[in-house]
């Protein structure tokens, strides 16, 4: 059961010039083999104390024409429960190839610990390739 962990975890919050408490957080995971339901791919790292707003996922074609089920949501790096693990989208999610699918979070997920936004498939995928993500929000302390 590989995980994808995101390419930059290390990288400092990009806070917007005059949004106040705005943040974004972006970042890639690198698939190197065919998806399994096992499989977590963590393509963002979200400090604790963000609420997450919005999210956008921009990947290669990992299903070859099939129809690549996932849930995309968030989970705690300490692995902890946390927010929910199908909070932004659910199974019925199909990821197309090379596309870039935006979703508004109603209402806001608060990320109380550094969490991942995570894609599990609920159904194989055939291919490789990499996973882009953005996570905005507001950054409100951790409470």
């Amino acid at each position: 059961m590989p995980n994808y962990q995101p390419s930059n975890i290390n990288d400092m919050p990009r806070h917007t010039g005059d949004g106040g408490n705005s943040t974004v957080y972006a970042g890639s995971a690198a698939i190197t083999a065919n998806l399994t339901t096992a499989d977590k791919v963590r393509p963002v790292f979200i400090p604790g104390g963000n609420k997450a707003y919005r999210v956008a996922i921009r990947n290669t074609d990992l299903d070859s024409g099939t129809t690549l089920a996932v849930n995309i949501g968030f989970s705690n790096v300490d692995g902890t429960p946390g927010p929910s693990a199908t909070a932004v989208a659910s199974a019925v999610t199909t990821w197309q190839g090379a596309a870039t699918t935006i979703y508004e979070l109603m209402p806001p997920v608060t990320l109380e610990k550094d969490a991942y936004l995570e894609i599990v498939p609920t159904v194989g995928g055939i291919g490789t390739g990499t996973v882009h993500g953005r996570v905005e929000g507001e950054a409100i302390g951790i409470r």
